[in-house]
């Protein structure tokens, strides 16, 4: 009996959907959230700024202090696909991957020995995010490779420059500016 094209196409696709949604949730919370942003400042935005100064500090908070966030949201999405009728694998794939993405994140911090033999070899497979990819968006500007649980997306979305076509939009239509990261040093213009 041979694997399903369609099946293994469709867990493909639920993949880089989740690796997308949860990527586009990180650039919002890198681009847009403040300290003082309602709701989600002082438990959102608090952690994100803390984790460019000090990009190890997270691996210390454990997986429900760290994931909390996406997990509710991962409920959410699971119990309104349930009320609609329309729970199904790629849902509940979905949905753990995205309440697992920081978790995935904090493996791109970690050395082969903290992760184990199985992370590593999926990381070695290329079948999760390494270290060395996701390490490109804590250098420079600190405003690329948002996706932290393939390494498929970002080389992608970057060529496309989508982020920052995105944060011109958002500058243009609604006035909003993207925040300046307190951990990369002003550009000095010279005159």
């Amino acid at each position: 009996m041979g694997i399903n094209i369609t099946i293994v196409t469709q867990g493909v696709a639920t993949v880089l959907l989740a690796d997308f949604v949860t990527g586009a949730v990180h650039w919002a919370e890198d681009a847009y959230a403040r300290r003082d942003t309602p709701l989600i400042g002082r438990f959102v935005a608090e952690a994100n700024i803390e984790h460019h100064h000090r990009p190890r500090a997270f691996l210390a908070r454990s997986w429900l202090a760290s994931s909390w966030d996406l997990l509710l949201l991962g409920i959410l999405l699971l119990a309104v696909a349930w009320w609609c009728d329309q729970l199904s694998w790629h849902i509940w794939l979905f949905a753990i991957l995205a309440a697992n993405a920081n978790q995935i994140h904090k493996w791109t911090h970690q050395n082969a020995q903290e992760n184990g033999p199985v992370v590593t070899w999926l990381q070695k497979m290329k079948l999760l995010q390494t270290q060395r990819h996701h390490a490109r968006h804590h250098h420079g500007e600190k405003n690329s490779h948002y996706c932290v649980i393939t390494k498929v997306l970002n080389p992608v979305l970057e060529e496309l420059d989508a982020w920052t076509t995105i944060e011109k939009f958002l500058e243009k239509r609604l006035g909003l500016k993207r925040r300046q990261d307190p951990t990369v040093k002003p550009k000095v213009s010279v005159s």
